[in-house]
C-alpha cells in the first residue's frame, strides 16, 4: 500500500481546517502583487519597451509574483515533516504498511494544490486592482496550461530539495536558516521582479540560470503576448524543458532519500 492519497487529502485538511494559515496564504500574494506592484508603477513611465510590452508593471510582474508564490510555498513545505516527527506522527507513519516516500510525496503534492488555489486568487485579485493586470493581446487555454505548467515546475523543483533536507534535519530553527539564507538571493538574483535593464550587468547574467527567472519569463511572455509566434514558443520551450529536467531529477533524488534515510 502507497498511501499517498490519504496522506496528500490529510495534509490539505491541515490547511484549510487552519483559518489563520488559509488566511494568509492566500492574501499574503494579494499584499505582493497590490503594493510592490503599485510602489514601482512609475517603472513604467522608461517605456514599455523595457516592460517587454507590457501595459503596466502588475502586468509584467504577475509572472514574477506567481513564481514567488510556487517558491516560497515549497520553500516552507519540508516544515511540515520536521513536526510530525517532532510530535511523534512520522514514527505512526512509519510502522503503517505505507512507502516512506508517501510520506513525503504527499507533501508534495498538497503544497502543489495549495499553490494552484492562490494563483487562482491571484489572478483574479490582479484584474481588480485599479490599472491592473490587462490581456491586451488575449489569453488562450494554451497560455493557462504553460502559466500553471511553470508555477507548478518551479514549486516541484524547491518542494523536492526542501522536503529531502527536512528528511535528516530534526530542528525546525536549522531549515528556517536554510529558507532566510536562500529565499532573497532566489528571489532578487531573478527576473521575477525587476526588467534585465534594470539589474546590474553581473547580476543579469546569473539571473539567467535561475530556475526563478525561467518560470517568471515563461509566464510573463504568454501574459504579455496571448497568442506566441515561434520564436517565443521557442524560448517557453526552453525554460520549461530545463524546469522540467531539474523537477524530474530532484524528484527523483527525494524519492530515493525518502526511501532510504527518512527515519524518526
Amino acid at each position: 500500500m502507497s498511501g499517498l492519497g490519504p496522506l496528500t487529502s490529510r495534509e490539505l485538511k491541515k490547511w484549510y481546517r487552519n483559518p489563520v494559515s488559509l488566511l494568509t496564504g492566500l492574501i499574503q500574494p494579494f499584499f505582493w502583487l497590490a503594493l510592490f506592484g503599485s510602489a514601482f508603477s512609475k517603472i513604467a513611465a522608461f517605456g514599455p519597451q523595457l516592460l517587454d510590452g507590457a501595459p503596466n508593471y502588475i502586468t509584467y510582474i504577475l509572472g514574477g509574483v506567481l513564481t514567488i508564490i510556487g517558491l516560497f510555498t515549497a520553500l516552507f513545505s519540508g516544515v511540515n515533516l520536521i513536526f510530525d516527527r517532532r510530535l511523534g506522527v512520522l514514527g505512526r507513519f512509519l510502522i503503517a504498511p505505507i512507502r516512506r516516500s508517501s510520506i513525503v510525496f504527499s507533501k508534495i503534492f498538497a503544497s502543489s494544490a495549495r499553490i494552484l488555489v492562490q494563483v487562482g486568487i491571484l489572478i483574479l485579485a490582479a484584474l481588480l486592482i485599479p490599472d491592473g493586470l490587462e490581456f491586451k493581446h488575449g489569453f488562450t487555454v494554451l497560455d493557462g496550461l504553460i502559466l500553471i505548467a511553470a508555477v507548478l515546475l518551479v514549486a516541484l523543483i524547491f518542494t523536492s530539495i526542501f522536503t529531502a533536507i527536512a528528511v535528516r534535519v530534526t530542528r525546525p530553527d536549522t531549515i528556517f536558516g536554510i529558507i532566510n539564507l536562500v529565499n532573497l538571493p532566489l528571489l532578487f538574483v531573478s527576473y521575477a521582479m525587476f526588467p534585465p535593464g534594470l539589474m546590474a550587468g553581473w547580476l543579469s547574467n546569473a539571473a539567467k540560470y535561475n530556475p526563478v527567472s525561467w518560470s517568471a519569463e515563461t509566464i510573463r511572455t504568454v501574459v504579455i503576448n496571448g497568442t506566441l509566434s515561434a520564436s517565443q514558443m521557442h524560448s517557453i520551450g526552453i525554460w520549461l524543458s530545463g524546469l522540467a529536467i531539474l523537477a524530474a531529477a530532484l524528484l527523483l533524488m527525494t524519492y530515493y532519500v525518502s526511501e532510504k534515510e527518512i527515519r524518526e
